[in-house]
């Protein structure tokens, strides 16, 4: 089969830090690839790309540049026009507003479908080749935050709270301490360890050598590959119970999931309650680029056959960005 998968990033493709989407479509290709198919990409134009990606022109229309080529076009980004070839669309994120989606879009968890009024998705898969070992033990006395450290409903200074009263230190893996321009931010909380946009096998050993992933979001995350990164190495995770999380931490040996922030203080003082070989094994053989990849053959096998993915077309009545509660720590 030809696929051609529609991604309109601005950074670099394949991701070397920070891009969690386009990792997810590169480990996707890649596994496309793997199982016998041709796939190739239309992008915007960047020094660093795959070799033969067509470039995405603004001022022409999606089917003036796609071409014959393809059997299938996998839309990255919310599409609703007309098209000459079969497509879907995966929905990476929540809506900022009151919208309608196509009828052929995917979403990326159950609870993230539902969100926008549908019963269509597939989680994210990641190829763990890349990643190198687990750890199974750590010594270590932090537990890391990854993900933007100024993005509100990401809840970095949460994190902070919780892992000081803990008594541990924080790595946050998304940020500095100080950020200049427009927005800026500054933290003057010593217990934090602002490692910046790290990525690559420095990433991978500060997360396996972690105590534990702090991830309490105040919003319902679509998916979460913090989560699933870090269950990989080996990392338990302590986090709210909003969004994707319930589908992800599914048995006790992997995390907490509380809207409390005295829980999440327990469970960090009590860790030998998790087991690090469920992390990795859940993460490996459930959430990894093969089983995306058939997940996916599915959806693109029923379009390619006539049939819609949704009954109705997916659709959010208001933004889903508004910040969730969560009981703060006792004084």
């Amino acid at each position: 089969m030809k696929i051609l998968h529609v991604l309109l990033c601005r950074g670099p493709f394949p991701a070397f830090k920070f891009g969690g989407t386009e990792r997810v479509v590169w480990s996707l290709a890649t596994a496309q690839k793997q199982q016998g198919h041709e796939v190739k990409f239309l992008m915007r134009p960047h020094d660093i790309r795959p070799e033969g990606t067509l470039l995405y022109d603004k001022r022409k229309s999606f089917n003036q540049q796609i071409t014959d080529w393809p059997d299938v076009v996998h839309f990255h980004c919310a599409f609703t026009g007309e098209l000459d070839k079969p497509f879907v669309c995966t929905e990476h994120a929540n809506a900022d507003k009151a919208k309608q989606y196509d009828r052929n879009t995917i979403f990326i968890s159950q609870r993230h479908a539902n969100n926008h009024h549908s019963d269509c998705y597939v989680y994210n898969g990641l190829d763990w080749s890349e990643y190198g070992q687990p750890s199974f033990e750590s010594n270590s006395n932090y537990v890391h935050f990854l993900g933007k450290a100024t993005v509100r409903h990401k809840n970095m200074t949460g994190a902070a709270k919780i892992a000081k009263k803990a008594g541990h230190k924080l790595a946050v893996l998304g940020g500095k301490r100080f950020e200049f321009g427009k927005k800026g931010y500054f933290n003057l909380d010593m217990n934090i360890d602002f490692k910046g946009m790290v990525g690559g096998d420095d990433k991978f050993t500060i997360i396996k050598q972690s105590q534990a992933l702090l991830f309490p979001v105040r919003w319902h995350e679509p998916f979460g590959l913090a989560i699933t990164e870090s269950l990989f190495l080996g990392t338990p995770v302590i986090g709210t119970p909003f969004g994707s999380l319930p589908e992800i931490i599914t048995q006790p040996e992997m995390g907490l999931l509380t809207t409390d922030y005295n829980e999440m203080v327990d469970a960090l003082k009590h860790l030998d309650r998790f087991d690090r070989k469920v992390c990795h094994q859940v993460a490996r053989d459930v959430f990894n680029a093969d089983v995306m990849a058939q997940q996916y053959q599915a959806m693109y096998d029923k379009v390619l056959n006539g049939e819609y993915l949704n009954q109705a077309a997916p659709y959010a009545t208001q933004s889903l960005l508004d910040l969730l509660p969560v009981t703060e720590l006792m004084s």
